[in-house]
């Protein structure tokens, strides 16, 4: 159980990175093909003829969590423990800025990070500027679509693994991205990201984005 737990919060991480990556129009350079969109500085060639990369300084990734139960506990204690493999997956230092939940006044089962803010306001975090991500593990349908509806209108990326979320209001969750993505370069466009809920997390739907795009 708590295996199979780690690997689902992972998996978030994982489409998390991956849209903080995407994202950027500066990106550093990172050694993962995956990241295609990432930009490279070229240093001289050594006496050798070899190419040397530069990379940029990272910059910081401020992330808010809706749900502090076994899953948002999970990536929040991930994203702690591996931030320095995270910060060289993506040349971002990924930062759990808030965490929302239904009670700010429970103990949490999870080590909250220095400078986190727990909360039980979504104002909190949606009307924050400052973070640039915001995770869905609530659970459910209506506060959850109410979340990432107002998340993604207030110009943050939007991660989850709800596939009751996905099942029943993809169909209008696409519609706000158009909505909020309408004349923007495709660099600054916001993003949805959904593999976790896909078969645990295999990356089934990026196969199907990049690597099936001629058939």
């Amino acid at each position: 159980m708590a295996g199979a737990f780690l690997l689902y919060a992972a998996a978030f991480l994982a489409a998390a990175a991956s849209a903080f990556t995407a994202r950027t129009t500066t990106t550093p350079f990172v050694t993962r093909p995956s990241f295609a969109h990432s930009t490279t500085t070229a240093a001289p060639r050594s006496s050798r003829g070899t190419m040397r990369m530069m990379r940029a300084p990272p910059t910081t990734i401020k992330i808010g969590i809706f749900g502090g139960g076994t899953v948002g506990g999970g990536i929040v204690d991930i994203l702690t423990k591996k931030s320095a493999y995270f910060t060289d997956l993506t040349g971002h230092n990924l930062e759990v800025s808030k965490i929302c939940v239904r009670d700010a006044s429970k103990p949490r089962d999870f080590d909250v990070p220095e400078g986190c803010t727990i909360t039980d306001k979504y104002s909190d975090i949606l009307e924050d500027d400052d973070i640039d991500m915001v995770v869905e593990v609530m659970g459910g349908t209506t506060d959850a679509k109410d979340v990432v509806f107002a998340s993604l209108r207030a110009g943050k990326d939007v991660v989850t693994a709800n596939k009751a979320l996905i099942a029943k209001d993809l169909v209008e969750i696409e519609s706000v991205l158009e909505e909020v993505n309408d004349g923007k370069d495709p660099s600054s466009e916001v993003e949805f990201r959904y593999e976790a809920a896909v078969c645990g997390g295999i990356p089934i739907i990026r196969s199907l984005q990049s690597d099936f795009v001629g058939d």
